[in-house]
């Protein structure tokens, strides 16, 4: 009988499964998907998304996200802005080559916006554009290029792992005076208090998968606490409006290499510390992770031994205080 139905209705073959998605925006990797996730991805950022998509209020919102607003960036993208390539800026497009490499992602789009004078760098992705990764001109312009290969790499790392949508949802909610405003917000009724609230505990978690991502895009992936906080030094304002000149790469240098000498159930949240330096340290716990030597096995393992993903998921969750979630 569902055979027959399925002769009948061609949608019933749709698959619309995590690996269709990426068997649409990657290249085949079998080996870095487990449990319908990548391997780098952080647990608690899939987890929290599959939260969302249940909660009421949410289809629509994506829906209007992915019909309309992202066709209007992506539209104005194509009209105003110059798009990366060997003869117009070769040095963006041969970064954004090597981190679809180690990535193994296809090449997405990559344009260039001289229409805003701030730091900006985002992704956009849907069922009806390509992907593409945008960067501001004072980004390209005031970033060394380990910086900018952190950034786009993390933004391989976010089209990777369909955050696209996430993300546009996030400026709806009025949460910073700098999140980014795109060029159409279509969605005109209010976003429910519950869906705020897990987006905002999503972005923690997403963050985490995309500095990943740019570890595994980064020449010296060990640099990656000196690249993040040269780069925020130099102004730098992410996505979601958020910005700090105060980050000491060599103090949180110090903190890692104490917790690398701690297990996992001695490891406490800092109340001390920023969040955005609980990031960067919760970040930072991948550079043993086994799954970055899987990515890149060009560069050489650490002296002290390495540690499973599900255990470098309980130890980062631990360090950025939700427990292990």
């Amino acid at each position: 009988m569902s055979g027959s139905l399925e002769n009948v209705n061609p949608l019933l073959q749709i698959d619309t499964g995590f690996r269709s998605y990426l068997n649409a925006y990657t290249r085949s990797f079998q080996n870095h998907v487990v449990g319908g996730q990548l391997d780098y991805a952080f647990e608690s950022d899939f987890a929290v998304r599959q939260k969302i998509i249940g909660l009421g209020g949410w289809s629509k919102l994506a829906k209007a996200i992915n019909s309309t607003d992202i066709s209007a960036e992506a539209k104005h993208l194509f009209m105003k802005c110059d798009q990366a390539g060997a003869l117009k800026y070769p040095e963006i497009y041969e970064i954004v080559k090597k981190c679809a490499e180690r990535l193994e992602l296809n090449l997405p789009i990559v344009f260039i916006r001289n229409d805003i004078e701030k730091p900006l760098v985002y992704s956009i992705a849907s069922d009806l554009i390509e992907p593409c990764i945008v960067l501001s001109e004072w980004t390209v312009k005031t970033c060394s290029p380990d910086e900018l290969t952190l950034l786009i790499g993390s933004e391989c790392g976010r089209i990777q792992n369909n955050h696209s949508v996430f993300n546009w949802a996030f400026t709806y909610l009025n949460y910073n005076k700098n999140v980014y405003v795109p060029a159409e917000r279509s969605y005109k009724a209010a976003v429910n208090n519950q869906l705020v609230c897990s987006l905002v505990e999503w972005i923690r978690f997403a963050d985490i998968t995309a500095d990943r991502a740019g570890m595994i895009c980064l020449d010296e992936p060990g640099r990656f606490c000196e690249i993040v906080c040269s780069m925020y030094h130099r102004g730098f304002i992410d996505f979601y409006g958020r910005t700090s000149n105060s980050l000491n790469a060599a103090k949180l240098g110090g903190i890692s290499e104490g917790y690398a000498a701690q297990q996992a159930r001695a490891l406490r949240s800092d109340s001390s510390l920023s969040e955005l330096e609980k990031r960067i340290l919760a970040s930072a716990e991948f550079l043993t992770c086994e799954a970055l030597f899987q990515w890149r096995r060009d560069i050489g393992k650490p002296e002290r031994s390495v540690m499973t993903t599900q255990n470098c998921d309980v130890r980062a969750s631990m360090i950025i205080g939700t427990g292990g979630q």
